[in-house]
């Protein structure tokens, strides 16, 4: 187990197996890196394979500002840490994180995004409900609402959900999890800043992916970022 301390002095923990190349695993807006751990045997007899905690999930700490650059700055610390080139994957809320770091430093060598949300829809009216589940006291309802709502999971899916160890850190970092949908509407996808990576760019999208706005942005990230590619 590793820590850094990026610009704001916020404790970021990550781990790493293996030999080879370093590859950092980024995870997405829910969960931690134990999530990702399970795909380590498979990739460390390549890669050097590390996945992070982001702030305010698994070890890692948090601070009383918030920022999806802030985010991007934890990925590039981390990044910096290794003190050699890096290869990126970021999953999904992760993956715009990582994207943002790859135009922070060149040390990224390359880039893999997993669905990455440039666009979402703001689900404000739905959020501020949340909002109000929170400050009485209703974690858990307001965590259904994200899933149902916002993340838009069956409720076959929300139920198994419920019935994992995983679903108690869910419930109580639940507040992270609307700042960080705040942040990523407030992020404006740019083609111009995105014709400006040089990082060789990995895009990929599940083939039962149905969100149109998933759909939109691995289209739009693809037709701007140069020399980047698809896989389904």
């Amino acid at each position: 187990e590793n820590e850094v301390r990026p610009l704001d002095g916020t404790r970021i923990v990550y781990e790493c197996s293996g030999g080879g190349p370093d590859l950092l695993i980024v995870h997405g807006g829910t969960g931690d890196r134990s999530r990702w751990l399970p795909m380590f045997p498979y990739l460390e007899k390549d890669f050097t394979v590390c996945a992070m905690d982001r702030r305010a999930h698994g070890q890692s700490g948090d601070a009383s500002s918030y920022s999806l650059q802030g985010e991007a700055e934890d990925v590039a610390a981390v990044v910096a840490s290794r003190g050699k080139p890096v290869a990126v994957l970021g999953h999904s809320f992760g993956g715009v994180v990582a994207y943002e770091a790859a135009r922070m430093t060149p040390q990224i060598a390359k880039l893999l995004l997993y669905e990455p949300p440039f666009r979402v829809d703001p689900h404000e009216a739905t959020l501020s409900r949340m909002d109000d589940l929170i400050a009485r006291g209703e974690q858990e309802a307001a965590t259904v609402v994200l899933m149902g709502e916002v993340v838009s999971i069956s409720p076959d899916e929300l139920e198994a959900m419920r019935g994992r160890p995983s679903w108690r850190d869910l419930v109580s970092s639940i507040g992270s999890s609307i700042r960080q949908h705040r942040a990523l509407a407030a992020h404006e996808w740019s083609p111009d800043a995105a014709r400006e990576l040089s990082t060789p760019t990995l895009l990929l999208i599940g083939s039962r992916t149905q969100s149109p706005d998933l759909r939109w942005s691995v289209e739009h990230a693809a037709q701007a970022i140069r020399g980047s590619k698809v896989v389904v």
